[in-house]
């Protein structure tokens, strides 16, 4: 399973606002994870509004063989909006896709990392800042894509180019922030989008 095979899985869809619970099913139905919980937190919304624990818990039946249950956590700022909740959370389910290279375990990487994921955007340095760091980046636009599928862009568009839908009642209806809705209706989504499905 890829990031790539779950944005195109999703960009038929017309039915909005996309539940996140979809996304979680598609994950489970492939057995990427046994489990996914979410769970409402007290984090600094401006600086970390989510945060992905992934871990295996270990059964041990009769005959002692074991059965592995591979288990992921997701917090979530609690004080965010809605729609800042649904992308946060959409955004941390795709972590559990990341490239082992990628993830970070002990508490000096988790540090470290947030350190780079933290800083205002004029100070980010995608050459230096690490893989993690910029897959953690673009991993925001990759839940969008999701949340906002290609289809349901088309069918409004028309509706939004002669006026007829704003910004706002297209953030109203696929419950996202108006920044990133702005950003799926620009012309230069459309590029963005094949990068991110490549």
């Amino acid at each position: 399973m890829t990031v790539k095979k779950l944005i195109l899985d999703f960009s038929d869809r017309v039915l909005v606002p996309v539940d996140v619970n979809d996304v979680v099913q598609e994950l489970t139905k492939r057995g990427v994870k046994d489990e996914i919980y979410f769970w409402p937190a007290d984090l600094d919304g401006e600086k970390l509004r989510g945060q992905l624990v992934q871990t295996e818990e270990w059964e041990y039946p009769e005959d002692m063989k074991g059965n592995c249950k591979y288990c992921a956590d997701i917090y979530f700022d609690r004080t965010m909006s809605d729609d800042w909740q649904r992308l946060v959370c959409c955004k941390e389910l795709l972590h559990i896709l990341d490239p082992e290279g990628c993830r970070v375990s002990t508490s000096d990487e988790v540090k470290r990392l947030f350190e780079k994921i933290s800083l205002p955007e004029d100070m980010q340095d995608p050459l230096n800042d690490g893989h993690a760091a910029n897959v953690d980046r673009l991993a925001i636009f990759q839940a969008v894509a999701i949340l906002f599928p290609y289809a349901t862009r088309e069918l409004l568009m028309p509706k939004f180019q002669a006026g007829n839908l704003t910004i706002i009642d297209i953030a109203r209806i696929v419950d996202l922030p108006l920044r990133y809705t702005s950003f799926v209706m620009n012309e230069v989504w459309a590029n963005a989008y094949q990068a991110l499905t490549l």
